[in-house]
């Protein structure tokens, strides 16, 4: 495996592991009130920079949407989500392998270059991931852990 090839197996795993907390989150977990940061609005960000961070330049991706994280009546819904999750796996399969990861980032400029900026993206989605299975951990889910490249058959 090339350094491309680990890159995106890991970002996949990540997001294998994101998917099954937002798949698995029950109905009153999803926009609790007693949570300052709503399930759903951790999940969207969480999306939101992996989607700004993977492109192959810092130019040119889509803005999303903003909704406040504690305003009632505004929560993402968990099929939103879950279109936005499935735009970032594209990101993933298109991004990675026309990145140069040589190349200097603007995204975050304490960052040394793009591949810095996957393995922060990586370690951001799995930081908001552990986050959310902790909250899970209140509700009677079972949730996995990946290890490698996701595969369809982990779903």
């Amino acid at each position: 495996m090339d350094t491309k090839q680990i890159i995106q197996s890991q970002y996949l795993a990540a997001l294998a592991m994101l998917k099954q907390a937002i798949v698995k989150c029950p109905a009153e977990a999803w926009d609790n009130p007693q949570d300052k940061d709503r399930f759903w609005f951790v999940a969207y960000h969480t999306l939101r920079f992996a989607h700004q961070y993977l492109k192959g330049r810092d130019k040119g991706f889509p803005r999303w949407e903003q909704r406040p994280h504690s305003q009632p009546g505004s929560p993402f819904s968990k099929e939103e989500i879950l279109e936005r999750f499935a735009m970032v796996e594209r990101d993933v399969a298109e991004q990675i392998p026309i990145m140069n990861l040589n190349e200097k980032t603007g995204a975050t400029g304490h960052l040394a270059n793009k591949l810095e900026l996957q393995i922060y993206n990586i370690r951001h989605i799995q930081q908001h991931t552990g986050e959310l299975y902790q909250r899970l951990n209140a509700y009677p889910v079972k949730l996995g852990w990946a290890s490698q490249r996701y595969k369809k058959e982990q779903e």
